[in-house]
């Protein structure tokens, strides 16, 4: 499998966190293929950055936004 050794080096409490992640978005999403959640992921960030492009915002400013609000 591609993502067997994924979480190799995570702290107990970054795969705790991961998992939760996990369990929201499939009780919200039916996701439940790692696949299509990296897909999903992908995909929200994109709009999201293109949507702040286009109100004016600076690259720098949507990588610290998606940095901050996204990926914690």
């Amino acid at each position: 499998m591609q993502y067997e050794k994924l979480l190799v080096g995570e702290s107990e409490e970054r795969i705790v966190y991961l998992t939760r992640i996990g369990s929201i978005f499939e009780r919200l999403y039916g996701v439940k293929d790692l696949h299509d959640a990296v897909y999903r992921a992908s995909t929200g960030a994109g709009i999201t950055a293109k949507m702040l492009a286009e109100l004016g915002y600076s690259g720098e400013q949507i990588e610290k936004l998606l940095r901050e609000r996204l990926f914690f």
